[in-house]
């Protein structure tokens, strides 16, 4: 079974390299959950980046908590976006991600002084939803914009047909999927992950199902069809995230998506 999981982990891991590439990417909402290990004391988190349109889950990263991991986690986004695409970001009030984003759109610039220094982009937008909790009870949110302003966030989530709202709702709703659908990520089970290893193998082969396979309910496009009484009828046609974003123009089954050849260079 180890061996099998091994496989299609590896294998989902290619299809993402081969597919996730000069991406056009609107609103990309960032959050992280905690991930109990068996190792008794041993705490990591997993590290998620949705876009919220198409929902693609771009990246899952497990690592601790830091700074590190987060600039890994916005290096590996950057490099899937097509030259010149910024998408606007938002994110829980941990303040690792200004700096990771900060860091990644930018541009040296020499100065008046004749000086070189590090310009962050104007067109990047990035606000912050903070919430605050009083003995683990939230009381309370504040949200903050430390790039960009309120009216170019306004009009950019508009033009993606999203509600010009800072808020991480559709991250926050992935997660729970991810810890219903995958067992090591599940609280209060005995399918704890034994290991950081198996546990982003397993993650692999279910991010490229959730993808290629896994038809998406608010994804779903409604169409009027006649039926032989003459009575217009509405009919439903299921889309993955992956036939969303027109990365495919059909569903896999998982054979299909399991035996799909990918080219060597991958």
């Amino acid at each position: 079974m180890r061996c099998w999981l091994a496989r299609a982990g590896a294998h989902g891991e290619c299809l993402h390299q081969h597919y996730f590439r000069d991406l056009w990417l609107g609103h990309v909402q960032l959050d992280e959950l905690v991930v109990q290990m068996r190792a008794k004391g041993r705490e990591m988190w997993l590290w998620v980046a949705l876009e919220a349109e198409t929902k693609l889950m771009l990246v899952l990263q497990l690592g601790p908590r830091t700074q590190e991991v987060a600039h890994g986690v916005v290096h590996s986004l950057a490099g899937m976006l097509a030259p010149g695409c910024i998408p606007v970001f938002t994110s829980d009030g941990l303040n690792h991600y200004f700096y990771s984003l900060t860091a990644h759109f930018g541009a040296w610039q020499e100065t008046e002084a004749g000086k070189v220094r590090w310009v962050v982009s104007p067109e990047l937008v990035y606000a912050q939803l903070k919430k605050i909790r009083v003995w683990r009870r939230l009381v309370g949110t504040e949200q903050r914009i430390l790039c960009g302003t309120r009216a170019m966030l306004t009009e950019r989530l508009h033009g993606c047909g999203l509600r010009a709202t800072i808020q991480t709702a559709f991250v926050e709703r992935v997660n729970l999927t991810l810890r219903q659908s995958v067992a090591g990520l599940a609280r209060r089970t005995w399918s704890i992950a034994v290991a950081p290893v198996e546990l982003e193998v397993h993650l692999q082969w279910y991010r490229a199902y959730y993808h290629f396979s896994r038809p998406h309910a608010s994804l779903r496009l409604t169409y009027t069809n006649t039926n032989a009484k003459g009575e217009e009828v509405v009919r439903y046609r299921n889309r993955t995230p992956a036939v969303a974003a027109g990365l495919t123009r059909r569903r896999f089954s998982v054979k299909e998506l399991l035996l799909l050849p990918l080219p060597a260079a991958v």
